[in-house]
């Protein structure tokens, strides 16, 4: 699915619903307040999952959603100043909110989401070693890391570079928790395990050999555990070796959200 394609299809998408809320919005006021209406609740509902990782990862666990995920809010915006754009009266205002629109269109959508189309290989070749360890690359690929690390505890063998792909992570902005959730879903298609966003506590996190990928918020940074019962073992792709978690300093440090690896 990555490739020019889909980039021109989704640019295509949002200019084609600028145009048919334009259309919608000419047969009458009525129509563009119904239609903005519409417009302004998925406006809402899409910024509240922002918000809520885990309720959004349960209704769309998806690897597509999650490719597409950054084009939403652009293609809202566009049907919105479609159906906006008709109702004013004065020409050059027109003219000005239309210039506004496309503009914003082309620096969320068009350039902010180029990497759909150019992505430049990123980390090594490595994968994890006989301890399931693997120490990051880059400083932007703890979470390809942290997740190559994860699956190699399932029999998976994947390399930072082969996870960096998958988790869509970028030079220097690193990997959303959302994309790590992808490069997990795409890994684990096809076997036994799957990947699942949670709000999870210390008990499911410690529970006897529970895989787990996790961030620190306060340094945002992906580490991945692995319950021992009384806490973890943890690797930190930062660190050369993994080593002995306590459930009291983990406790300190966890931020609520994980990404447990399950049996189906």
């Amino acid at each position: 699915m990555d490739g020019m394609l889909p980039y021109l299809l989704l640019n295509a998408t949002g200019l084609g619903l600028f145009a048919l809320a334009w259309l919608a919005a000419r047969r009458g006021r009525r129509w563009a307040l119904i239609g903005a209406a519409i417009v302004l609740a998925l406006v809402v509902i899409t910024s509240m999952m922002s918000w809520m990782p885990v309720l959004e990862a349960t209704c769309f666990p998806f690897a597509w959603y999650i490719y597409l995920q950054s084009f939403v809010m652009p293609i809202l915006f566009m049907a919105f100043f479609g159906l906006a754009v008709p109702q004013l009266k004065v020409p050059w205002n027109r003219v000005v909110v239309v210039v506004l629109a496309i503009g914003l269109y082309v620096e969320q959508g068009s350039i902010g989401c180029w990497w759909m189309v150019s992505r430049p290989e990123i980390g090594d070749e490595r994968t994890p070693n006989d301890e399931h360890h693997l120490r990051q690359s880059t400083a932007y690929t703890c979470a390809p890391s942290a997740a190559a690390i994860a699956v190699s505890y399932l029999g998976i063998e994947d390399s930072e570079r082969a996870m960096a792909d998958r988790c869509l992570t970028r030079v220097d902005n690193g990997t959303t928790r959302f994309n790590t959730y992808r490069g997990l879903i795409i890994s684990l298609a096809g076997t036994t395990w799957r990947a699942r966003m949670v709000h999870a506590d210390l008990d499911e996190l410690c529970q006897l050999g529970q895989v787990t990928v996790i961030d620190f918020p306060d340094m945002a940074h992906a580490l991945t555990t692995v319950g021992t019962g009384a806490g973890v073992i943890l690797h930190d792709p930062l660190q050369p070796r993994p080593g002995p978690y306590s459930r009291k300093d983990l406790a300190e440090r966890y931020g609520g959200v994980a990404i447990l690896l399950e049996r189906r």
